[in-house]
């Protein structure tokens, strides 16, 4: 940790494209296989892969995390997650009362956003802690059942505002997740700027997401209906016997209309937060920068998609490697921290994997750098 690094360098992600489908083809190949069980061993080459192609300063990130650790997570999220849902969603409606069981389903519902926040500190924590960075290792502190706690209420807040409290709800998230974080034993800060609002130029893309869907919403279910009527009356469809088949055939083409309309109207929204947010990390006072675009990013979030629809989930880790090096390549640290001056993280290592973080699914089988 003696050599300074000049200031104003871009992160970069070297990882191929193709090289990176290959392994995600074999990974899938062996998931199946093994009846899913390969997973842990996937994500970990996968993984493996990627923080090797992940460039900082000219110096690669490595990762040191191993699968016997996600498959002993994957043991405490068993009890704690997976055998209630199964219980919820397939016992239940079965063994009790259609009134019992549809509160038991909303009850789970509700509990599972603390739960899915817990998650994801917890998968957070162990994935930085695997990580190094010359010698040095990320780390990161604080509770994940207070960051649950302060989600939900964000979460009821945003509930009680139609939505209108999501862009404080995320810089909140945000914050409470960067203070906990550590290279090292130097902490990273959440600073806004003196006289800017933490959620300065979010407001606006964020009313363009929600006006864009609830318009959305009504013109795709329209056009659905449009296309069904248009259909019967030119004698394509014979609405008579088939009026269960059309009516399904118009919610789920309005759904699926709904849906894209969503991911289309939040894309400025989605990229300004992202913006906002790296704008506003600090370690050792040196600046953070990312310039995510509207419709690059939509690209990349659309093409991921993409394979993961289509491969059923199996080839996820690509869309998350697509994000990842969409926003490595335009990620830049202004100024440099004093590198020299950072010792070796005093944080104890997880040693329970990434717990329900693996139930979830929360990154994709990749994970968050």
């Amino acid at each position: 940790m003696t050599a300074e690094a000049a200031p104003g360098q871009s992160f970069a992600h070297s990882g191929k494209f193709f090289n990176v489908l290959g392994l995600a083809l074999k990974n899938a190949g062996l998931t199946l296989i093994t009846l899913t069980m390969y997973r842990f061993w996937a994500r970990t080459s996968m993984r493996r892969r990627l923080w090797s192609r992940t460039w900082v300063m000219g110096d690669p990130l490595e990762y040191t995390g191993r699968a016997g650790e996600l498959f002993r997570g994957f043991l405490i999220s068993l009890p704690c997650f997976f055998l209630p849902a199964i219980f919820v969603f397939y016992i239940a409606p079965v063994a009790l009362e259609a009134v019992w069981a549809g509160w038991l389903t909303f009850g789970f519902y509700v509990f599972s956003v603390p739960l899915v926040a817990a998650a994801r500190y917890w998968m957070r924590r162990y994935q930085l802690s695997r990580t190094r960075w010359r010698g040095i290792k990320l780390g990161l502190a604080g509770s994940a059942w207070s960051f649950a706690a302060a989600s939900w209420g964000w979460w009821v807040l945003q509930l009680l505002s139609l939505g209108w409290y999501t862009p404080a709800a995320r810089i909140n998230r945000a914050r409470m997740m960067w203070e906990n974080t550590r290279f090292g034993d130097q902490p990273f800060h959440f600073e806004t700027p003196p006289g800017e609002s933490p959620q300065r130029r979010m407001w606006w893309p964020f009313a363009f997401g929600w006006i864009g869907t609830a318009i959305g919403f009504f013109a795709s279910y329209l056009s659905a209906g449009i296309l069904a009527a248009v259909l019967t009356t030119s004698g394509m469809i014979d609405a008579a016997p088939n009026s269960s088949i059309v009516s399904a055939g118009v919610f789920l083409l309005g759904t699926a209309l709904t849906v894209i309309s969503y991911f289309i109207a939040f894309a400025p929204y989605r990229a300004a937060a992202m913006n906002r947010i790296a704008a506003q990390i600090v370690l050792d006072g040196a600046r953070f920068k990312l310039r995510a675009k509207t419709l690059s990013l939509l690209f990349y979030q659309s093409l991921g998609w993409i394979f993961l629809i289509f491969s059923l989930g199996l080839l996820s880790p690509v869309a998350g490697f697509l994000q990842v090096r969409y926003v490595l390549n335009r990620l830049e640290l202004i100024d440099t921290p004093r590198f020299a001056e950072i010792g070796q993280s005093v944080l104890a290592d997880s040693d329970a994997g990434e717990s329900l973080g693996d139930a979830f699914d929360l990154d994709m089988g990749v994970g968050v750098i």
